[in-house]
């Protein structure tokens, strides 16, 4: 499977939201947002439920275990979490999941590969914003793209590597630094210095 790519910053992460409100609507691009924000793979996400986020308004954070690895994961509740729960909660107030799917048997989250679709339909609007602006690289995304791009944006405001890890759950530094990115966009820089040193 083609490793999928961060945004490689905030506008082409703007970029991003608002191709999948016009696309798919709010809910989509609310999925990408705290997918960002929390930095949580997409099936950790779906799984948490109001009841779960609705405690947490009261002590500003709550806990997850995180599917893949079996850890303990607090996620803090930032003002930016408080409004986006907010808008998403006045919009469907009887949902039991966070991101519940409004086909088939109700209260059942969407499925991971919907949310995969949603994010990769995004590919074409974020090749036309490089082009246009001259950038070189290829676009793979999908939903492990926007924890990418939390902890990528996170890194490029200042935030050191020991606390990307610790937010990312991961067990080492090396992990964190190949994961975010940076040393394809290096690449990608290194094939354009070649046109100008060529030709």
């Amino acid at each position: 499977m083609p490793r999928v790519h961060s945004a490689r910053d905030k506008e082409e992460f703007t970029v991003i939201l608002d191709s999948l409100e016009q696309r798919r609507g709010i809910k989509a691009r609310r999925l990408a947002e705290l997918l960002s924000l929390w930095a949580l793979r997409v099936s950790d996400l779906l799984a948490i439920t109001w009841h779960q986020v609705e405690k947490a308004f009261n002590t500003g954070e709550f806990a997850i275990i995180e599917t893949k690895t079996g850890k303990r994961k607090v996620i803090t509740l930032t003002p930016v979490a408080v409004k986006l729960l907010n808008s998403m909660r006045e919009i469907r107030p009887n949902d039991t999941y966070l991101f519940e799917s409004e086909y088939g048997s109700r209260g059942r989250p969407i499925s991971r590969v919907t949310a995969w679709r949603w994010i990769s339909e995004t590919e074409q609007d974020v090749i036309r914003y490089r082009r246009e602006h001259g950038l070189l690289g290829g676009v793979n995304l999908g939903t492990h793209s926007m924890r990418k791009t939390g902890s990528r944006l996170r890194q490029q405001k200042g935030v050191k590597l020991a606390e990307l890890q610790q937010l990312l759950n991961h067990s080492s530094p090396a992990t964190t630094v190949n994961y975010l990115d940076n040393r394809e966009q290096d690449l990608i820089n290194t094939y354009a210095v070649g046109d100008d040193a060529l030709f």
